[in-house]
């Protein structure tokens, strides 16, 4: 019986762990529609997928261009207390069973795709990295770039770095990132991840197709990429991202 639920558990998890996912995007587009905004002049991108200069796809579940900013939003929709902050490699999710679960810090994987927006619009504009919590259970996730859901339209409202795009900046910024979409679907996408992990373990750096090597850094040993600091791809010695 313990051999079947193991099964069962590994065929439907991956389809669990998807539709929740999709659940995820669904709320925080919700929270963009303009409708609920009232007159707010923007654009919005959902679930973009790109392919970088290596034949890379990267997803994006939402990209929000604003006067006021330029948001790469991941979206999280984990349920249970979360614990992490900007630098740790895994975040942990633990569930009021007592269960714990670790995945990777999703600010460090928000980045890599902000790495990618930004070589997109030739380095000419700050991305603002945005993590949202779907269940509204950041409180214990120290980092400034994570917000609950329920706090996402006075976030994006009243954020102010001093940056003001015109209507014209807004609408170029827009129109240059869409031509850069990728007609893939996701199982390709997916295939296509699974191809970055064979290259990371053959030591290959997957952003920008240099070596990786074993350097030494403030804490401890780590692996980055020989192109440094034109490529600052980084990992644990453990394969951790």
């Amino acid at each position: 019986m313990r051999l079947v639920k193991k099964i069962v558990k590994s065929v439907f998890k991956p389809v669990i762990n998807n539709y929740k996912g999709e659940v995820g995007e669904a709320k925080v587009n919700s929270k963009l529609n303009p409708l609920l905004f009232g007159k707010v002049e923007h654009k919005q991108i959902n679930d973009f997928i790109i392919i970088d200069n290596n034949g890379k796809s990267h997803q994006i579940d939402h990209i929000e261009i604003r006067h006021n900013g330029i948001f790469c939003i991941e979206t999280k929709n984990y349920i249970g207390w979360i614990f992490g902050n900007d630098t740790s490699d895994k975040w942990m999710q633990s569930l009021y069973t007592g269960e714990k679960h670790y995945f990777t810090n999703p600010i460090k994987q928000n980045k890599s795709h902000i790495y990618h927006l930004s070589n997109i619009l030739e380095k000419k504009y700050h991305i603002i990295c945005l993590v949202v919590m779907v269940q509204n259970n950041a409180d214990r996730i120290h980092s400034n770039s994570v917000v609950n859901l329920r706090d996402l339209k006075n976030y994006l409202k009243y954020y102010d770095d001093g940056t003001y795009y015109t209507t014209e900046e807004m609408e170029n910024i827009y129109d240059t990132l869409i031509s850069k979409r990728a007609c893939i679907t996701k199982k390709e996408h997916v295939q296509n991840i699974e191809s970055t992990q064979r290259q990371i373990n053959e030591g290959i750096c997957p952003r920008c197709g240099g070596q990786l090597v074993k350097r030494c850094g403030t804490y401890g040993e780590f692996i980055g990429c020989s192109n440094y600091p034109n490529c600052k791809f980084t990992m644990k010695n453990n394969g951790d991202i």
